[in-house]
């Protein structure tokens, strides 16, 4: 609540020191007795004005704040099923089942995968960029007549973040939880077109939505202020539910898919490129 500083207003009356003799001294002179009325020093009377800004000043003091404005809803971004809203504190990315908080309006695009069987896989970036700064989310649903296997997808999505650097880079791996998921924490520094980068993703895969989710930082080494805090912006919705559906993403528009695409698992490729997320 604000503080609100009343300065009352104040009326000084004259001090009158002259007596008169004549009627026995102690009283005032006619001459000071009307001068007295004039200036209002036989008391000081309150300024009806002055009183009535006051006391609307008190009360809009002791007024409670009134509540926030509650946020618009989300908009649809056009990527996929995406949507877009803002909030206090910046911009929500909204996917079916999980948020991410940036500070600043992030820029949404398509950003699709080949598997290593031909098959495309829808996917998006949502990045906010400032300076030498850049962080991102990495948004893939993946149908249900896609095969995945998830310890390998996970990993390749790894090595294809690294993939940024230029020649060798160094690295080093956690488990941490991303949300409610758990997650593989990348730390790595290395070169690319002759400049010093700090990379810290943190890749997780939702099994009951069957996406793969991506928090990726890209910092200079001597400016990693904040960095941590890109994790706590992402957060299980409320209203996603806890069971494996039928088919989270049926609601997805139709997508390009690879000439091999099979509802059967189709034979695996002797080797795959190593920084490919699947």
């Amino acid at each position: 609540m604000r503080l609100v500083r009343l300065v009352p207003l104040l009326i000084l009356a004259l001090s009158v020191t002259a007596c008169d003799k004549a009627k026995g001294g102690g009283g005032l002179t006619e001459h000071s007795k009307d001068t007295a009325e004039a200036t209002g020093s036989a008391g000081a009377k309150p300024d009806p004005v002055a009183k009535d800004t006051a006391t609307k000043e008190a009360e809009k003091a002791k007024a409670p704040e009134p509540p926030p404005k509650a946020p618009e809803p989300p908009t649809k971004t056009g990527v996929l099923d995406l949507e877009i809203q803002e909030v206090a504190g910046g911009y929500k990315i909204v996917t079916p089942r999980i948020t991410q908080l940036f500070a600043t309006k992030p820029t949404v695009q398509r950003q699709d995968a080949q598997t290593p069987f031909g098959d495309t896989i829808p996917g998006a970036v949502a990045v906010v960029e400032g300076g030498d700064r850049f962080a991102g989310l990495i948004y893939i649903p993946i149908p249900k007549q896609i095969p995945y296997d998830v310890p390998k997808g996970l990993k390749g999505a790894r090595d294809g973040m690294l993939g940024m650097f230029d020649g060798k880079y160094d690295a080093k791996d956690d488990k941490v939880k991303l949300g409610p998921f758990d997650a593989n924490h990348v730390v790595a520094e290395g070169e690319r077109a002759g400049h010093k980068f700090h990379v810290e993703a943190w890749i997780a895969y939702d099994d009951v939505g069957r996406t793969v989710y991506g928090l990726m930082s890209l910092r200079m080494p001597g400016d990693l202020d904040g960095i941590g805090k890109l994790p706590e912006g992402f957060t299980l919705r409320p209203d996603a539910p806890m069971a494996k559906p039928a088919d989270t993403h049926a609601k997805l528009p139709p997508l390009p898919i690879g000439k091999n695409a099979s509802t059967k698992a189709p034979a695996k490729p002797a080797t795959a490129a190593k920084d490919n997320p699947f």
